[in-house]
């Protein structure tokens, strides 16, 4: 039930952003305590099986980093606000992708040069979707442009480094990453959770390593 809500509300948001029509946050947010709620009471266990039984990639990819958010902050001893602002963030961090080509953003496979530069533009473009929507929350419109930014100044679209990313957003890109690595597809199977940590690790100097030694052990306390 609580995939099934927060999907409607993350479909309907997508929809409105790809028709080019105002986003309405309200119906986003309904489906926020949902999730907080599967993944306290169910377990991420649960709920990334349920997610995982749906195709589209970007819907699938939303909901899956919105339940390890769920479960960081958790883990991690939020306050139930701050819950709620962090799955919130997660949820619609990726909203951007609904302006991307079809072709591009749902092909099987790396991508070339000039494909990979015209999926780059989602973290900006997502960021203007929600400003021109009224978004005024500071944390999601944050999350929503800066979620690929790295530590060492590598990332995009801006090349943030060290103290111009905020907490928040080291958090997010780190359960995006995971995400990432662990999802589903047609054509590759998901990486086992080890392999996946394995990688995280590996990016000290990306990611900040205390962080991700924090987001593995909240995969492991949730069984």
């Amino acid at each position: 039930q609580g995939v099934a809500r927060a999907g409607e509300a993350l479909n309907g948001l997508l929809a409105e952003a790809r028709a080019g029509q105002p986003i309405r946050m309200g119906a986003v947010e309904a489906g926020l305590g949902p999730i907080l709620t599967a993944v306290r009471e169910g377990g991420l266990a649960r709920w990334l099986d349920t997610v995982w039984t749906h195709d589209d990639a970007t819907y699938q990819h939303c909901l899956l980093v919105a339940g390890h958010a769920a479960q960081f902050s958790l883990h991690l001893g939020f306050r139930h606000e701050d819950q709620f602002r962090f799955v919130r963030a997660a949820l619609i961090h990726d909203v951007g992708k609904a302006r991307i080509p079809l072709e591009i953003l749902n092909k099987p496979g790396r991508l070339t040069p000039d494909e990979m530069s015209v999926m780059r533009t989602h973290a900006a473009i997502g960021h203007e979707i929600l400003v021109a929507g009224g978004e005024r929350d500071p944390i999601t419109l944050l999350a929503a442009r800066h979620h690929h930014e790295m530590l060492d100044g590598s990332g995009y679209p801006d090349g943030l480094a060290e103290g111009q990313i905020g907490d928040i957003v080291r958090l997010l890109t780190i359960c995006d990453i995971y995400a990432a690595l662990t999802e589903r597809r047609p054509y590759k199977p998901p990486m086992p959770m080890a392999d996946a940590m394995a990688i995280l690790s590996a990016m000290d100097g990306k990611l900040e390593a205390r962080l991700v030694q924090s987001f593995g052990e909240s995969l492991k306390a949730a069984g």
